[in-house]
């Protein structure tokens, strides 16, 4: 099989290498270059899993291939095609003159060593292997697409035609297939630390406008950031509560379904979207404010042994919202974001309660050092 477009050769394709700061960097010098790459608002990044690359490619013809990052022993690259067969359907449906970058991985279960005990072995005990237990494919970069040659075109293009594979997804309800998300500025580093503190991989963050550069050399458009750069506080909620905010100011006004009466304060559970634009007299109101939900909730740490507030968080669950009292001095992580001059944490994102630790373990020294 071939595939070439426009002079390019995609069955004999070199996988772009990534760049990652060098071993002699300080963690903060490393933590700092990656933090102001990611706040520049030139780069995006999505989820590295750990599992085993692997290209999908679509000839011309029909012919397909799912092959690795390196030829065998022979000199060639090894066709893995049968070695899948629950995802045949999904590939069925890719257009011809395509080829996708991805990785074969167990989404809960990661690590390359695990992916080996599939791919690694022959073809009949790999398929009696999954028949339990299916491995997926995550895709994570379009170079052709139905005939179109993309590797001239930047990664923020590119990945605009995850879309249309997310669709053949969706129309197959194809488990065992899915794509990346790709996130930019303050997200990418929330969702970052959200990666790290549950032990995933990391992410891959790539310069828009970089185009993929298949060769020998690591790209300084494209950055492996890994457990290093992690960057989480703990501390907990202090059992104070920031009241909701009233009125609603969202972009789904026309199928909200919380108001107030201004006459009688009552609330209202139903769409008065028609009736609010006759002229009625009623406002919509959040959520929160419909049901009595605190608005954000207060997080703090220990000084001198009592409690020092560092900031609130919002985003919570309903049920945290609802009950936050029975939250109080429940130790949580959070991704620090920002700290002001005064001490206070600025876009923390909760990524996970610390059942594992006590208000105790949760001390100003540890966030803030001897300030």
């Amino acid at each position: 099989m071939s595939l070439i477009i426009d002079n390019y050769d995609f069955e004999d394709l070199f996988c772009m290498k990534y760049w990652q700061p060098p071993s002699s960097w300080s963690d903060e010098k490393k933590k700092e270059t990656t933090r102001s790459r990611i706040f520049s608002g030139d780069w995006i990044g999505s989820r590295k899993y750990d599992g085993a690359f692997y290209c999908f490619i679509k000839d011309e013809s029909g012919e397909v291939t799912l092959r690795g990052r390196s030829k065998s022993t022979t000199g060639v690259y090894l066709n893995k095609y049968n070695w899948v067969p629950h995802l045949h359907d999904f590939f069925d449906m890719i257009p011809r003159g395509t080829c996708l970058l991805g990785e074969i991985v167990f989404p809960n279960n990661e690590g390359s060593n695990k992916t080996t005990t599939i791919m690694g072995c022959k073809e009949e005990k790999a398929i009696e292997r999954q028949k339990k237990n299916p491995i997926s494919y995550y895709i994570f970069d379009v170079l052709a697409w139905d005939g179109m040659n993309l590797i001239d075109v930047p990664i923020f293009d590119r990945v605009a035609y995850l879309e249309y594979i997310n669709e053949i997804i969706y129309s197959l309800d194809a488990r065992y297939v899915f794509c990346a998300e790709y996130f930019e500025g303050e997200e990418l580093w929330v969702e970052l630390q959200s990666i790290l503190a549950e032990g995933g991989e990391g992410i891959v963050m790539t310069r828009k406008d970089c185009k993929y550069q298949p060769g020998k050399r690591p790209s300084q458009g494209c950055q492996k950031v890994k457990k290093e750069l992690r960057d989480t506080i703990d501390c907990f909620f202090t059992g104070k509560a920031v009241p909701p905010t009233r009125i609603y100011t969202g972009k789904e006004i026309e199928s909200w379904i919380y108001w107030e009466d201004l006459r009688t304060g009552e609330k209202i559970n139903d769409n008065l979207y028609k009736e609010y634009l006759d002229g009625a007299a009623i406002e919509p109101i959040t959520k929160n404010y419909f049901y009595g939900f605190a608005g954000s909730l207060e997080i703090g740490v220990l000084k001198n042994g009592k409690v020092f507030p560092i900031g609130t968080l919002s985003g919570l669950t309903e049920e945290i919202k609802k009950n936050f009292k029975d939250y109080a001095f429940k130790c949580i992580e959070v991704s620090a974001m920002q700290f002001t001059e005064d001490g206070a944490l600025r876009h923390g994102k909760m990524l996970r309660f610390r059942e594992d630790l006590v208000p105790d373990d949760c001390t100003y020294e540890k966030v803030f050092g001897d300030k």
